[in-house]
């Protein structure tokens, strides 16, 4: 197998890769900044404690480990920090995958996998497809990922090369280190005797997805036989939607618990994206993956991680 560099490894995707391509037998070598508090996973072959945007890091990893693919997932994810600290979300999500690129050219890798987004697409209430569907980034963080697609494809580009943008929706999972909306749930739904919870918007809908069925997608991405196509996006998305209601409910089924869900003004964002649905056919087609995980049983392994299977 590949020897593969997971940029992000520590994190909830990151570790998940390793483990499954450490399961599958290959060799696999970690590069994180430890900043999301996750430690790193223990199924590296080799782990770096380092920035994404030191360029004598990222050079001296890769000639010491000297892989032959890297998945590329490091990056500023918390969409508040993003939209408060702009520039710091650029120079990590944008300079540092350039640093990473331009290293990995030096190295002579010919195959790499990045984290994309699924908020690159405009919004529209309907299913949103790679060949069809406009592209709109309206934020910082989807800016800074529609950023390195194209980054990519210039890379791929330059080169007998294979790059592939992974066009992630909502991933959920229980080490989420980020301040998502399900952990917040999940506190409060913890914290509350009456099963009450107050949020802001309730009908906004999202397609959510597991984090191990992501790992799985991105592996899949990384092995795309289509050697003669240098530059792809596909989405990695289940193809079913829900609301936030639906989703506080179906969390307070599992823990076996009434809710009352109350809308709080202050919790209230001014411009929410109604719908964020992905169309996961194209994936399939090309590369045999589809969720294993449907949306009750991606929730209870967030709930119960110590009961999935």
């Amino acid at each position: 197998m590949m020897r593969l560099l997971v940029t992000g490894g520590a994190g909830m995707l990151g570790r998940r890769v390793t483990r499954q391509w450490r399961e599958a037998g290959g060799e696999v070598a970690v590069l994180d900044n430890l900043s999301s508090g996750l430690p790193m996973p223990e199924e590296a072959t080799l782990a770096v404690c380092g920035d994404l945007c030191n360029s004598e890091t990222l050079t001296a990893l890769l000639d010491a480990f000297r892989p032959d693919a890297i998945i590329h997932l490091a990056a500023v994810h918390h969409i508040p920090t993003c939209e408060t600290q702009r520039a710091h979300c650029l120079d990590v999500n944008v300079v540092g995958t350039e640093r990473l690129l331009a290293a990995a050219e030096q190295a002579d890798i010919r195959r790499i996998v990045i984290a994309s987004s699924g908020a690159v697409y405009a919004w529209q209430d309907a299913p949103l497809a790679e060949l069809t569907s406009p592209l709109a980034p309206c934020d910082n963080y989807a800016l800074s990922k529609y950023s390195n697609e194209q980054q990519l494809k210039f890379w791929a580009s330059r080169g007998q090369r294979v790059g592939r943008a992974a066009r992630i929706f909502n991933a959920i999972g229980h080490d989420d280190p980020n301040g998502h909306l399900i952990p917040e749930v999940l506190a409060q739904l913890r914290n509350a005797s009456d099963g009450r919870v107050r949020l802001g918007n309730l009908t906004p809908r999202r397609d959510y997805l597991h984090a191990d069925d992501i790992a799985r997608g991105l592996i899949a991405m990384l092995l795309d036989p289509r050697h003669d196509v240098p530059f792809d996006t596909l989405n990695l998305c289940s193809g079913v939607e829900h609301s936030v209601e639906q989703l506080v409910r179906q969390l307070g089924q599992i823990l076996g618990m009434p809710v009352t869900v109350e809308v709080d003004p202050a919790r209230k964002r001014r411009v929410d994206r109604p719908s964020q649905l992905g169309d996961p056919g194209r994936t399939l087609e090309l590369l045999g993956w589809q969720p294993r995980l449907r949306f009750d049983e991606a929730l209870r392994r967030v709930v119960f991680p110590d009961n999935a299977q």
